[in-house]
């Protein structure tokens, strides 16, 4: 059964749930902040299925079309370029399967602010996809639903971090030539019972309820990404992704899911069709880079580069030795922080709320640090006749 998967190797990708006929499976087994799958031993019927459909169990053959190819990307459409997290590269390519008539399953958040994937061939749910979630997503049984309607001849497009799209290919069992699957750079993610309990730490300082997030708000420019939370009466916080304490759990590897240290799926091996990233190093790569966002588009397969093709996108041939670079998991699972341990100890003793203001949090100290650094940028970027930096 699953349960011969060790936290510390469970992807929560949820393909053991999807594949249980007898839906014996669920996430309830609680440790440290995260949800892992518990069967229910009185209505398991012992088929094996869920070992099967596992990506830590199962086979993880996939097959091996001679790429990738390496893109620098943006969307010709402006104003979605700049409500996307980078390049608009995810917007693109999920418009034209939509139309191509084709159902798109990426991750929304729910009225609640839960991340849970939905399968939709709605043009207002691909809004509802764009842009980044650091949360742990919940796939429900959108796997079943992407089966479904591949067995009826349609096409699906499936956006997910590299161990759900994984999933997914052990759950079907078999390639199919109408499934495209969009695998996104991952550092590692976080639990959604971290995320809300940052979202009640910030209510109860605003005296509102939460009403939009945004973790890569661009209103200053890409490099300069902010998290944006609006609340109700006409409330905002914003402040930069390197001065948040949620993001500051997650860039600093505090608060990641145990196995995304040793993930099984970085260097290539989740079986995708295309990796979807930001290009970071584009302030010193591309001439064309205005602020704006660019996306890094690694294109693993032929079906891969025939949506590419036919996307409204601009596409810049690049080099993958650049592309990892600057993205580093692509390759190599992120190190633990060294505060990860005394992080949970205080959260085991007095909530995730005290730890998250203990050690994540922006002291005084580290703000006038950050200000300087960036007074100092802005000096050095004048004296050469730059103007502002752009990070």
């Amino acid at each position: 059964m699953i349960d011969k998967v060790s936290v510390q190797e469970c992807t929560l990708c949820g393909a053991c749930v999807n594949a249980c006929p007898a839906d014996a499976i669920s996430f309830s087994k609680p440790y440290l902040d995260f949800y892992y799958p518990q069967v229910k031993e009185d209505i398991c019927i012992h088929c094996n299925q869920c070992e099967q459909a596992c990506p830590i169990l199962g086979n993880k053959g996939k097959p091996d079309e001679g790429y990738p190819v390496a893109f620098a990307a943006k969307s010709e459409n402006d104003s979605m370029r700049m409500r996307s997290s980078s390049g608009g590269a995810f917007y693109e390519l999920a418009s034209q399967m939509h139309r191509d008539g084709g159902y798109v399953c990426g991750a929304v958040f729910d009225d609640e602010f839960h991340v849970k994937h939905i399968l939709s061939n709605a043009k207002e749910d691909i809004l509802r996809m764009m842009g980044s979630k650091y949360a742990q997503s919940d796939v429900g049984y959108c796997y079943r639903e992407i089966k479904d309607v591949l067995e009826k001849g349609c096409k699906v497009l499936f956006s997910g971090c590299p161990c759900q799209v994984a999933g997914l290919r052990t759950f079907l069992g078999k390639e199919y030539p109408n499934l495209l699957l969009v695998e996104l750079i991952c550092h590692g993610i976080p639990s959604d019972q971290m995320l809300q309990t940052y979202i009640g730490m910030q209510e109860r300082k605003y005296g509102a309820r939460l009403t939009r997030i945004e973790f890569r708000n661009k209103a200053k420019g890409w490099h300069n990404s902010s998290v944006r939370m609006e609340f109700g009466h006409h409330r905002t916080y914003s402040k930069p992704i390197t001065a948040d304490a949620y993001m500051n759990g997650f860039l600093g590897s505090v608060t990641l899911k145990p196995t995304c240290y040793q993930c099984h799926f970085r260097n290539f091996t989740a079986g995708s069709d295309i990796i979807l990233g930001d290009f970071w190093g584009a302030e010193v790569e591309l001439p064309e880079d205005d602020n704006k966002g660019i996306s890094a588009i690694l294109v693993n397969s032929g079906k891969g580069m025939d949506i590419i093709d036919h996307c409204n996108l601009a596409l810049t041939p690049a080099n993958v030795e650049t592309v990892i670079k600057y993205n580093k998991n692509l390759l190599c699972s992120a190190a633990v922080s060294p505060q990860r341990s005394s992080f949970y100890a205080r959260a085991d003793m007095n909530g995730l709320e005290e730890a998250i203001r203990r050690y994540l949090e922006e002291s005084t100290i580290q703000k006038l640090k950050r200000q300087s650094r960036y007074a100092l940028r802005c000096i050095w970027h004048t004296i050469r006749g730059k103007g502002k930096p752009l990070y």
